[in-house]
Parts: structure tokens; sequence; C-alpha cells
């Protein structure tokens, strides 16, 4: 049974993220969408929810897994939105922590780390040391179940390119002691994007999405230990 659950929701306070072509926040709408999956959770899983944030407020990213692990949680789910140069540019990705030569990742990385002191070439040093653990595996299988589920369901109410799961150098997702991953719920930066975001009841079809991945992954994971034994 997946008892905890820690949910980050991005940014915060002074650290907007992305923010979109009219002005929406990736901090807001990481924040609205957690919390909805937070109540999802706890209603048809039973799991304890944390969240990393609550409020408007900026938790240091080295500070968000040392929370997970701290709390002793079963899963760690970080969320986010994407960003481009291009503002026709549109999908999901979902990512877990491992070595990358993608120059697409590192982008991804890199913006998504910038509040931290350390650089994404350090990152990979650091990352070479965990790289053969288990919870990269099992991290790999939990973004699976997320990026699986997060497309299939939005599609249905929005077109969305289908864009992965993908390993990159996150600190937010350095040191967990669970499976962990990092989710890019949408393109912010795209206007039609934007459009839906800040519309409530998309966010909840997010939410919905996100709740199917972790109740599929939390199912299977059931089967595997039954099997195991």
């Amino acid at each position: 049974k997946i008892g905890r659950i820690v949910i980050d929701p991005g940014h915060g306070g002074h650290d907007h993220g992305t923010v979109g072509p009219s002005g929406y926040s990736e901090k807001q709408l990481v924040l609205d969408v957690a919390l909805r999956l937070k109540k999802l959770i706890e209603t048809k899983l039973g799991s304890e929810v944390i969240l990393t944030r609550e409020t408007d407020e900026f938790i240091p990213l080295e500070e968000r897994a040392m929370v997970a692990n701290e709390k002793g949680a079963d899963l760690f789910i970080s969320l986010h939105a994407n960003a481009s140069r291009h503002r026709w540019v549109r999908g999901i990705e979902t990512y877990y922590l491992n070595l990358t030569n993608s120059s697409e990742a590192l982008a991804v990385a890199a913006r998504e780390n910038a509040q931290s002191q350390v650089s994404v070439h350090e990152l990979q040093d650091m990352v070479k040391k965990i790289a053969l653990s288990e919870k990269v595996q099992e991290s790999r299988e939990f973004a699976r179940e997320i990026q699986s589920s997060m497309y299939n369901k939005l599609r249905k109410v929005s077109w969305q390119k289908n864009r992965g799961v993908r390993k990159a150098p996150f600190v937010v997702l350095i040191g967990a002691e669970m499976p962990a991953v990092l989710a890019e719920l949408s393109f912010l930066t795209n206007p039609k994007d934007e459009h839906l975001l800040k519309q409530a009841q998309h966010r909840r079809h997010i939410a919905h999405a996100l709740f199917a991945g972790i109740e599929r992954y939390v199912k299977n994971l059931g089967g595997v230990k039954l099997a195991r034994r």
C-alpha cells in the first residue's frame, strides 16, 4: 500500500516559473492542480498527501525532496509547466532523474533548475553516482504511468503531442529516496494552452489524469510485490 505521497507544486513566491502570453504563471497553475490532486488521492486512494507548499511561497529546490524523505513518502511528484521560444509548441512530457545527452531535456532541466546554484554539468556528475539505483527503474515506471495517463486523457479534451518519458538531471529530484518524477503538464507559452489552463475545468481534467496515472502505478506495484512473494 502506498501510504504517503508528496506532491511538489513547482516554483512559488518570487519564482513565478514560466509566464504565459497573457500573464498566467506556472506557480499559480501547479499549485491549483496540486490541491485538486491532493483531494482526489485522499478521497479515492486513502493515502496521506503532503504538499511541499500550500501557499504562494518559495521553497528552495534542494529542500523539496528532503521533505519527502523526512516524511517517509512512498512517492514524490513535482508539477511544472513547460516553455518554448516557439509559441506553437505543445505537448506533455514526464521526466525521471538520470543522465542524458538530449539538448532538449538538458534545456528543460536548466530552466527548472534556475533557482539552484548547481550547474547542469555538475548535476550530471552527481547523477552518475545514483544512476544504478533501483529507484531509477522504479521512477521510470512511475513516469510511464503518469505520461500515458496524462496523454490519453487530455487528448480527449484538447489536442496534445505525446512528447514521451524523458530523463534529465533535475535538482528537485536529487536525493529522493522513493520513486520520483517531474511532470510538465503543458506548454504555458502556447496561447491556446494558456487559455485552456486558465479554465478551472481543464485544471480539473489534469488533476484527474495525474490521479489515474498514480492509481495505475500503485495497482501495478501491488501486482509486482505479489508476484515476488
